[in-house]
């Protein structure tokens, strides 16, 4: 019988590798409703929709024009709000990108054993565009634009009690209510419509939070396209819902 040896080095560097392990938060959203996709507020005027499974957070939202008139938002009037500290989407930025005007000048063929094949040299100039940020967006009616600026946190939450790095069994989840969650936050947004100047509030807060190991947070599953079952699964968030995010953090 063949003995397998492992390399003292690689016991080593195995055992000092840092476990990654996920800070999982499930909010309410007070005002709003959860649906199976997405957290919905809406007022007379316009439907607000977030889904804020990402890491750290998505605060990112799709805003929805019901009315039969343009609606405008004033992004210098519109607001993230964490914990009592507000920030603003408008910031007054000058944006770039290059813009590459590439033409087909030449075809060569080329012999290939006894195959040819086609070489297209190209030829161009690159050049730049800026453009300032919008301080209004308007939003024709029945249509949505997509607003992300800012993620909920990345800032862990500890208490001496409850464990940063649990093992399988001991796993516990904290619960509060809106009275003493850790984390409360929304998104301020002010828009105008037919002259009027409306402003919504969209507020969440943490009711819930556990720290997992990464082998709780996935779970494989097999793939399909167009109805037909692929060779090989993939690794898939097995707690993914539009009220939950996560903070990914390392423990040695």
């Amino acid at each position: 019988m063949k003995k397998i040896v492992i390399p003292i080095f690689t016991i080593f560097l195995t055992s000092c590798a840092p476990l990654v392990y996920y800070q999982v938060y499930k909010t309410v959203p007070e005002n709003g409703k959860v649906t199976d996709d997405s957290l919905v507020f809406e007022d007379k005027n316009c439907e607000v929709s977030y889904d804020l499974w990402a890491e750290d957070g998505d605060m990112g939202f799709t805003i929805y024009n019901k009315s039969e008139n343009d609606l405008t938002i004033d992004l210098t009037k519109t607001f993230y709000v964490l914990n009592g500290f507000a920030n603003e989407y408008f910031q007054n930025r000058v944006f770039s990108k290059s813009v590459n005007n590439a033409t087909a000048v030449t075809k060569y063929k080329y012999p290939y054993y006894l195959n040819y094949y086609n070489v297209t040299k190209m030829e161009g100039s690159t050049y730049g565009i800026s453009y300032a940020e919008k301080s209004e967006l308007t939003i024709p009616p029945q249509t949505s634009i997509r607003i992300a600026e800012y993620h909920i946190t990345s800032l862990l939450y500890n208490e001496c009690k409850y464990s940063s790095h649990p093992k399988n069994k001991k796993i516990k989840t904290l619960s509060f209510d809106k009275t003493n969650s850790p984390l409360t936050f929304y998104n301020l947004i002010t828009y105008k419509i037919k002259g009027e100047i409306n402003r919504i509030e969209n507020k969440f807060y943490a009711s819930e939070l556990t720290n997992l190991p990464s082998s709780k947070m996935f779970v494989w599953e097999d793939t399909s396209s167009c109805g037909e079952k692929l060779l090989v699964p993939v690794e898939v968030f097995k707690r993914e819902t539009p009220d939950k995010f996560y903070i990914k953090y390392s423990v040695k």
